[in-house]
């Protein structure tokens, strides 16, 4: 597909420009042995949440592994993101555990309320977990590296913020799903090359998700001399028409949002009221099933997105882990990004500890760092130097509120 290859081009500049001025083979390939559903009931903000006391071989301690999910705050995110854990971990153990020990999950609701993930974190850090998964939010994961480097405990997060790598230099802190720098980047570039855009407003929550996904997108509309706004706001504002209405004025013919699903319902529906309906394309909040139910199908209709996950992605491994998803927790249960990567981090922890042969956390970390070719449900894992594992995403659009499948991006860059 030729767009796409000039796509991949540009989204290589952007990268680099990005970078200039800022100063699973184990998981999907094999049918699970799985033994018990997992537990999926919520708990207030800050306690524990474990496994079931897993039974180990030869005498041996489990392996705790910490959990820091938004079990309150965004619920639904939360839970999926601990159903694809719980999933990997009884399918790990399962096959034989980790070591020869069984692994354990020690889920600790982190709420999206930084003073709360800050004390998950510690309390984590202080039970002698081998790794922590999550959080999901960029916003969390800033507000507790310092915490996990301090007490040399690798952490897997999700947040896809540039400033995981731009501001923190932490050897125990590694990324799971695409960074908002090949994210924002692609959604940027797609804009003006794959959809002709001259003139584009940039819509963005006020958070560092939000500001950082704006940072990358106007580095790139400023290397290829496209003219650009920016409009802010807060992902819980009720009225974003005045942000709205300066777009309209300025004659803007493209739209991009960055934004927590939060956000979604309140744009997305001004912008159609208001009349602006150019085309818009978005951060994988689109593409989240909870998000996609509070959205009527004219307000998005024809909106582009780029995202990490979607169910209709035609690869066998995507599809054989939603039937396998679903065997567990029932069809009713959506299937989305959050289950998708936390599965998939869940394996990389895995088979670094393994590798490693111990969960002493230098050699864990270590182990994550050398990580290569992880068979994961979000695209193999493969860690650069940074920690970043994850080097390709989905373009896809919306239809009927439903989210298709078009091509896959994918960066010469881990």
């Amino acid at each position: 597909m030729k767009k796409m290859k000039r796509l991949c081009s540009i989204l290589l500049i952007a990268v680099m420009i990005l970078s200039a001025t800022a100063c699973q083979k184990q998981g999907g390939g094999q049918e699970p042995q799985v033994q018990s559903s997992a537990e999926t009931t919520a708990v207030p903000a800050g306690q524990e949440q474990t496994t079931a006391p897993a039974q180990t071989e030869a005498g041996g301690d489990p392996i705790k592994i910490g959990v820091l999910a938004t079990l309150t705050g965004y619920p639904l995110n939360g839970e999926h993101m601990r159903n694809g854990i719980l999933m990997a971990i009884d399918e790990i153990n399962a096959k034989g555990g980790v070591l020869g020990r069984q692994l354990v999950a020690d889920v600790q609701d982190c709420s999206n309320t930084t003073d709360i993930a800050i004390n998950a974190t510690n309390k984590l850090v202080s039970e002698d977990v081998a790794g922590i998964i999550g959080p999901h939010y960029s916003s969390l994961g800033l507000a507790v590296e310092s915490i996990i480097k301090d007490a040399q405990v690798p952490m897997l997060v999700g947040g896809t913020s540039p400033k995981f790598v731009n501001e923190c230099d932490n050897d125990y802190l590694f990324r799971i799903r695409a960074s908002d720098t090949l994210q924002a980047a692609a959604a940027a570039s797609y804009l003006v090359d794959g959809l002709g855009a001259k003139k584009i407003a940039v819509l963005y929550g006020s958070d560092d998700f939000g500001t950082g996904g704006m940072q990358v997108a106007t580095g790139y509309f400023d290397s290829v001399n496209i003219p650009y706004t920016v409009q802010s706001f807060n992902n819980e504002d009720t009225d974003v028409t005045s942000q709205i209405l300066k777009c309209l004025n300025e004659n803007c013919d493209g739209v991009m949002i960055w934004a927590t699903e939060a956000a979604f319902p309140i744009v997305s529906r001004q912008m159609y009221e208001l009349g602006l309906t150019v085309p818009t394309i978005t951060n994988p909040s689109l593409a989240v099933d909870s998000c996609l139910a509070q959205l009527d199908k004219e307000w998005v209709e024809g909106w582009y997105c780029v995202t990490d996950f979607l169910t209709n992605n035609p690869t066998g491994e995507v599809q054989y882990f939603i039937k396998r998803y679903t065997a567990v927790y029932g069809t009713d249960e959506s299937v989305d990004l959050h289950c998708a990567a936390y599965y998939s981090a869940t394996y990389a922890l895995a088979d670094a500890i393994e590798r490693a042969g111990t969960t002493d956390g230098p050699a864990v970390s270590k182990a994550l760092r050398e990580t290569k070719d992880v068979e994961g449900i979000v695209g193999n894992l493969t860690s650069n130097e940074d920690g970043e594992m994850i080097s390709e995403i989905i373009l896809a659009q919306c239809k009927d509120l439903k989210i298709e499948y078009i091509d896959v991006i994918q960066s010469d860059t881990p």
